[in-house]
């Protein structure tokens, strides 16, 4: 892992939320692959890791930190309505979106760092019901 994120205008050096050896979860096409000491690895930016967990073993979301301004947010399950004819509809779906926006906060990360290196602390907590922008969600198990 590197040192951290600097910002080029003020110098400032955002601190690096993973160290090596850390077990993260990105994202599916994030990342480049690498092959380092005959074996491959994958190069990614901080602000591709979703979540990191407290030892290898864990991979469990209870477990896991959220990281910088990003949000774990449980999502209901769409549930299916019925007609008297038998088509089946989804209460939040139309013909294009299939996908629910609304879920409740699970976890909440500190926050980001502005400019000047201060921290500028999350707006949501964990109980929050929320709606975020259609299809902006990574999914995660």
């Amino acid at each position: 892992a590197g040192p951290g994120r600097t910002n080029l205008e003020t110098g400032y050096q955002s601190p690096m939320p993973v160290s090596a050896g850390e077990k993260v979860l990105f994202g599916k096409y994030d990342g480049t692959e690498v092959t380092y000491n005959g074996a491959k690895h994958t190069l990614i930016r901080d602000d591709d890791v979703l979540v990191k967990f407290p030892s290898l073993e864990s991979s469990d979301l209870d477990d896991a930190d959220v990281l910088w301004d990003a949000v774990l947010v449980k999502v209901p399950k769409i549930e299916e309505e019925k007609s008297s004819s038998g088509i089946l509809f989804a209460k939040t779906s139309s013909a294009k979106k299939t996908k629910s926006s609304v879920g409740e906060v699970v976890k909440v990360g500190p926050g980001r760092y502005a400019y000047n290196g201060v921290l500028m602390e999350m707006d949501v907590s964990p109980g929050d019901n929320i709606k975020y922008r259609d299809f902006a969600a990574q999914e995660v198990e």
